[in-house]
């Protein structure tokens, strides 16, 4: 498992997302450094703490050797640069109306990732041999992206009470963001159902890709019989 583990963390990893998952925290280091020569110290700052959580998954990756795709750490970025940097700092909440709607969808697809990279790393562990019915997994899936949706909404509304700022826009706004996260995930749970369903393992787990292995090894032999 551990000669195919990197085979898993790198898949998706090409010359085109690595130029995206670059691309976008060298726009933020950019703008930072334009933030400071305009003298937006506020802008600035907030430039440089979105650099910073942009480069967390990387470094708790290697600082603790935590197992995580190229695939989530791509899509963490994105939804930060999304989000913060954006929908924050470049004040496109106010400027598209569905805006936000469409983050919450991106955040929605990437936290039911999240709930099946979850079960992967159960089912595949030595210490918790279980073996999870597709149907529960893409379940596990939806209500974990929707929990930390509404982890999500609740720390805006006391971030309303504390600060009175006005992240949250009534209770139709709320319900509607859950939704949209609900609908992110509900499409990665489908497609993850029916992958399962089909192949009955998580998808791109090591016992698959050991398949793969074993097909290349096979030509290989049969090549140097030729």
């Amino acid at each position: 498992m551990a000669l195919l583990r990197p085979h898993i963390e790198d898949a998706y990893r090409n010359h085109a997302t690595l130029f995206i998952y670059y691309g976008m925290r060298i726009l933020v280091v950019l703008a930072a450094l334009l933030f400071l020569v305009r003298g937006d110290f506020e802008s600035f700052w907030g430039a440089l703490f979105v650099a910073f959580l942009m480069s967390v998954p990387s470094l708790l990756k290697s600082r603790y050797r935590i197992y995580l795709p190229f695939s989530l750490d791509l899509g963490i970025v994105a939804f930060i640069f999304l989000t913060l940097f954006l929908g924050g700092i470049g004040v496109l909440y106010g400027q598209i109306q569905l805006w936000d709607k469409l983050v919450h969808f991106q955040s929605g697809l990437l936290l039911s990732i999240t709930g099946f990279v979850l079960v992967y790393s159960l089912n595949e562990s030595e210490n918790t041999p279980i073996d999870l019915s597709p149907g529960f997994v893409a379940f596990f899936a939806v209500i974990f992206s929707l929990a930390f949706g509404a982890v999500w909404e609740i720390a805006e509304f006391v971030g309303d009470m504390l600060f009175s700022s006005t992240w949250q826009n009534g209770l139709p706004d709320t319900m509607w963001d859950l939704i949209a996260d609900g609908g992110g995930a509900l499409v990665v749970s489908v497609i993850g159902y029916f992958w399962m369903y089909r192949h009955k393992r998580v998808p791109f787990t090591p016992r698959l890709l050991k398949l793969f292995e074993k097909a290349k090894e096979a030509a290989h032999r049969l090549e140097r019989k030729h």
